[in-house]
């Protein structure tokens, strides 16, 4: 019987790039995410459902294409560029993607690629880093480099296809390190040649993209470093006493005319310019109708550096009008990178410059945008993860210097859908480790020599208690903060009680019509109550959590960090190179003092972890060794060490990664750089003896992370074993009879680069369900490649 599991939950932010989501009439929202691609569909009523992985590509993912059809039929093909010099093609068979070719031919980052249906085959213009572009011709999966257009020093930036109804030939619209414009026609020999330069802007166009209007024009309208967007008109005419200038290739304002090599003639015109925006504009995309018969309102948006989507729209006399404005508040984000309609036009997606997702609807009743529901995740690599110690939700971290709080959501009476319902902490450091301490306290460390401990507000449980349903009467007692925020150039979160918010609310009467920042520079925090998990918006702004203590005395920066399961001992370790800077620091949670210093380990301790009992403290090190630890109240460093891994044994070469203790506190299991993972068990002779218990089990690649399962599964230890490649390996192990491996998560449902961290939940049964279904058990697992996931393991298929 083939072992069943399935990935529940997949958190990543969008790439930091142009051109990074992009939505078709198949009613695919598809995102770039680190390597790899995400396919999403969306309904109004369910929000966006994960539909498809793709992975492929060994570097980041530079920009993700729809190639439409004509009439607006629902497209079957998607075109990727990556920074491995390399553009994919994928096409569907009708319920999947699969890679259809690969173009490889450029010597640097192909940072966009266009694609466009023409009578023999499918037309592909890609740009490069290397200063060239190149034009591919693909029929019946036959790939040909028909053209390729150099720079010279330059590169292109963005590039559009068009054509007109008459059929007279392709457009080419690029965008050079120029400011300028530049439009290419085809010649006799089916080649791009220059025709016209568009000069206007003022500094480097970011974004094209072209229209049809009822007329059989081309409107084209490019977004500029400047500031502006401008609209261009090209139309075709007939008229043959048209004298064509054809050594003028500039246009400025006025009209002009020229030529393709089918004799057709078009005439140029600069419609308007857009003034509205205050920073860099680095995406501008036209509203295309879903039904070609009826009447198209032309209708713009863009996106901008300046925190703002602008969505713009062409009145009765003819004047472009700003028809709203919706964007970030707040907060420490840097405005968007790209924004696009959906193929009805009544929903925006945008991906600002920190890989936040946003997404805003129309609400048809009220003729307002709201903030909807929106998919995202963590923008660099996710280091570690920690559950609620009943298994009710999970706590990441990140190099994005945020730490996020993922949990699922009851909707429709029928399905569990996670989300990220809470931001606990945004800082100023890389965050390298945390540990939960309870359901409402957590300890994380970022990339400096502090601990910091965060506890729930009053407002985060409310809404726990509203998404989950869970029991939160217990915590809701005594006075306690609303929530949190943070100082203009503070690294701590402060406390917000309800006599603050009274305060803030009679400042607010006395400086009405000023923005919230300025009437209180240090206080900008609203208590929201959810029935729904919580837009982009409010995470950014409304779901800090107070700290409330920070532990001193690492001499360098926090690699590890663990807590008992009695919540009343955490241990922690940082960087270290030598003997006196490799030890572990042991603090108490009542005092926040530190109470014993554990040393051994000459190298960096790389993880930490009690056993289910609290009997005993594991440590394993960049020394290739491991020091168990045993609880002795009567010693004065609380843990006393009992037993080390001898280099001399041979066992582990490289360095040690990853720990993890079994249930019943009997074993312990080790995985290392060197390719092997070492299942350790208490000896019954000596109960301070943990010998090896087998052969260990070696694997295909370096292996960074290790988990042992709550419980024994048909009375065997159940081992997920994280990989550098990003697989993820399922095995049980029994002490008579070894390891045996069970499934592997390929790397399309696991991840595409190394495993961080995997932890199994606590319990049996999947999160968010009253009654418990104990056939399933829930693993999560984070990684470079900025994904955090979390996984349902079908016991009875094992």
């Amino acid at each position: 019987m083939t072992a069943k599991f399935e990935c529940i939950y997949c958190s990543c932010a969008c790439n930091k790039t142009r051109n990074a989501i992009d939505w078709g009439y198949n009613n695919l929202v598809c995102f770039s995410a680190c390597n790899a691609i995400h396919l999403y569909t969306y309904e109004k009523t369910s929000g966006f459902l994960h539909f498809q992985t793709l992975i492929k590509h060994s570097k980041i993912i530079t920009s993700v294409h729809w190639i439409k059809k004509s009439n607006n039929a629902p497209e079957d093909e998607l075109l990727v560029t990556s920074a491995d010099n390399t553009a994919s093609l994928w096409k569907s068979n009708g319920t999947e993607f699969n890679l259809s070719c690969t173009l490889v031919g450029h010597t640097n980052v192909v940072q966009k690629g266009i694609g466009m249906y023409i009578p023999n085959g499918l037309m592909i213009v890609t740009l490069s880093t290397d200063s060239s572009v190149k034009v591919w011709k693909i029929t019946d999966n036959e790939v040909l480099c028909s053209q390729t257009i150099s720079l010279g020093n330059g590169f292109s930036l963005d590039v559009k296809l068009s054509t007109f109804s008459q059929n007279n030939g392709i457009i080419m619209a690029l965008a050079n390190d120029d400011a300028k414009l530049h439009l290419y026609v085809q010649n006799d020999q089916d080649q791009f040649v220059p025709a016209v330069k568009l000069i206007g802007h003022e500094d480097w166009i970011q974004s094209i993209d072209i229209l049809k209007d009822n007329e059989d024009a081309l409107m084209i309208a490019t977004a500029s470093q400047d500031g502006y967007i401008r609209i261009w008109k090209i139309s075709t005419t007939l008229r043959k006493d048209i004298s064509v200038d054809v050594e003028s290739t500039l246009l400025n304002v006025d009209a002009t005319t020229f030529k393709s090599a089918s004799g057709a003639i078009y005439s140029v015109s600069l419609e308007s310019v857009l003034s509205g925006h205050e920073n860099w504009i680095y995406s501008v995309r036209w509203k295309s109708s879903e039904n070609e018969s009826e009447e198209k309102s032309l209708q713009l948006v863009s996106a901008s550096m300046d925190k703002t989507i602008i969505i713009w729209e062409l009145d009765n006399s003819n004047i472009w009008l700003e028809k709203v404005r919706f964007g970030e508040v707040g907060g420490n984000t840097l405005g968007f990178f790209g924004a696009v309609f959906s193929p009805c036009g009544k929903n925006v997606i945008a991906h600002g410059h920190q890989g936040s997702i946003h997404m805003w609807q129309m609400n048809e009743e009220l003729h307002s945008w709201e903030p909807g529901l929106s998919i995202g995740g963590h923008y660099s690599s996710v280091q570690d993860i920690d559950w609620d110690p009943d298994g009710e939700f999970l706590l990441s971290c990140s190099s994005d210097q945020t730490t996020r709080l993922h949990a699922p959501y009851f909707t429709n009476g029928s399905q569990n859908n996670w989300y990220e319902i809470a931001r606990p902490q945004i800082h100023g450091y890389d965050m390298v480790c945390l540990a939960v301490l309870d359901r409402f306290k957590f300890v994380s460390a970022g990339d400096e020599k502090v601990l910091r401990i965060f506890e729930a507000p009053r407002s985060f449980a409310e809404n726990l208690g509203n998404l989950t349903k869970l029991d939160v009467s217990s915590y809701m007692k005594g006075t306690m903060p609303e929530g949190a925020s943070v100082p203009s150039l503070g690294l701590s979160n402060k406390a917000v009680f309800s006599e603050d918010l009274i305060k803030a609310n009679s400042v607010e009467e006395q400086n009405i019509g000023k923005h919230p920042k300025d009437r209180y520079p240090d206080f900008y925090f609203s208590p929201t109550s959810f029935i729904a998990p919580p837009t982009e918006e409010t995470l950014l702004q409304n779901t800090l959590w107070p700290e409330t203590q920070k532990l001193y005395g690492h001499p360098y920066e926090v690699f590890t960090v663990a807590a008992n399961h009695a919540g009343t001992l955490i241990a922690s370790a940082c960087k270290a190179s030598k003997l006196e800077h490799a030890g572990i620091i042991l603090w108490s949670t009542s005092t926040w003092r530190q109470v014993a210093y554990l040393t051994f380990h000459s190298l960096t301790v790389t993880q930490l972890e009690f056993s289910p009992d609290d009997q005993y403290l594991l440590s394993v090190s960049r020394d290739r060794m491991w020091a168990l630890y045993k609880y002795s109240p009567d010693e004065s460093s609380l843990y006393k060490k009992i037993a080390n891994l001898d280099k001399k044994s041979g066992v582990h070469a490289r360095i040690i990664w990853s720990c993890s203790w079994s249930f019943d506190s009997l074993h312990f299991v080790t995985s290392s750089r060197d390719k092997k993972v070492a299942v350790w068990g208490k000896s019954k002779e000596n109960p301070d003896d943990f010998p090896l218990c087998s052969k260990p089990l070696e694997v295909e690649d370096s292996a960074t992370a290790v988990s042992f399962a709550p419980g024994l599964v048909k009375n065997k230890y159940l081992i997920a074993i994280g990989l550098e490649n990003g697989s993820i390996i399922l095995s049980s192990f029994f002490s008579d009879e070894g390891w045996e491996i069970l499934l592997k998560f390929d790397q399309i449902i696991s991840h595409h680069l190394n495993v961080n961290r995997l932890k199994f939940s606590p319990v049996f049964g999947d999160a968010g369900r009253k009654e418990k279904n104990a056939d399933v058990l829930q693993l999560a697992s984070c990684s470079n490649d900025n994904h955090v996931k979390i996984y349902n393991i079908y016991l009875n298929s094992l």
